[in-house]
């Protein structure tokens, strides 16, 4: 058991001290997968991606790939670098907000601020309300610390922690159904629209990969739709990365790395783990980490799915 505990922390040390060093970068060479795009890239669904609050995940660094892959589809993907307010989301269709910080920071050490104010988190929670569509990524430990005020105002509870590599599969239910994952046939429901494109329905997705991150709960309300089982834990070092064979562990059985909700007249996407939905290169090792990953084939349609789900408001499915 003890060799176990050992090997378990050997495999997570890597990819922290991968994140605490930060040479990652987006992969040079990703390209989207080859596709009739869903939506006119005239008329797609505006996506704003978050720059305004320290974010370590943006549009022309470490999610060009996430960015490259939502225009194949149509979307028209642009960055934010002013505050949340109501004239900065007037003509937002999806808001992405991706492993925000608090501000200046310029090491992992404690104490953590918050991201958002308390005025930016009303403002966005008002606008969801009225039908606007969330994307939110808060990765490991501090990430889900810093945006705690914004997540607990929408119903999720993080834990402050890392969690391990996964592998979410349709077979043994851990990926859940719903619109986005793929088409029950016991409800004999027809496939809504925005999951169909000239004729061809999304792809049925079977399997989809995460590479640590942290969970949480999700509200009563929500659909999670990447379930931790029992033999899945997490730790919740007081200073990031700073993990230990003898750091306790805490079981995630019943939590969520996923989830979707219905909020009013919009709706929110929640992930607890970032690189799932890019390419990441490790430059001190040469590795690529992410969409073209082995398990993580269908990832890259997951992402679609999703991010239709939530162009999709105006259209209760």
């Amino acid at each position: 058991m003890r060799l176990a505990q050992n090997l378990i922390f050997i495999g997570l040390a890597i990819i922290l001290v991968a994140c605490s060093d930060s040479p990652q970068q987006a992969d040079p060479d990703f390209r989207p997968k080859s596709r009739v795009a869903h939506f006119s890239s005239e008329h797609g669904p505006i996506v704003s991606i978050d720059e305004a609050h320290n974010n370590f995940l943006t549009k022309d660094g470490r999610y060009k790939p996430f960015a490259q892959v939502l225009k194949s589809d149509g979307f028209r993907v642009s960055s934010n670098t002013k505050k949340i307010s109501e004239k900065q989301l007037k003509n937002v269709d999806i808001l992405v907000i991706a492993n925000a910080l608090d501000r200046y920071r310029e090491d992992w050490l404690p104490p953590f601020g918050e991201a958002l104010n308390q005025n930016e988190v009303e403002v966005l929670k008002s606008w969801i309300l009225q039908g606007g569509s969330l994307f939110l990524v808060a990765d490991h430990t501090p990430f889900p610390k810093v945006i705690n005020n914004l997540t607990l105002a929408l119903g999720f509870q993080f834990i402050n922690g890392h969690v391990g590599n996964i592998t979410f599969s349709r077979l043994n239910h851990s990926l859940s159904e719903h619109v986005t994952t793929y088409k029950s046939e016991s409800t004999q429901e027809e496939q809504p629209v925005f999951l169909q494109s000239f004729g061809q329905v999304s792809s049925d997705i079977q399997q989809v990969r995460s590479f640590g991150g942290s969970a949480f709960k999700a509200p009563e309300n929500a659909v999670s739709l990447l379930n931790l089982g029992p033999g899945v834990s997490a730790t919740a070092p007081e200073i990031p990365f700073q993990v230990e064979p003898d750091t306790p562990r805490v079981s995630m059985k019943g939590w969520s790395q996923g989830a979707v909700l219905k909020l009013g007249k919009g709706r929110v996407a929640v992930f607890s783990e970032g690189m799932m939905f890019s390419s990441q290169l490790i430059t001190s090792t040469g590795k690529k980490l992410g969409l073209r990953s082995v398990g993580a084939e269908q990832n890259e349609e997951f992402l679609l799915n999703i991010m239709r789900w939530l162009a999709d408001r105006k259209n209760e499915v």
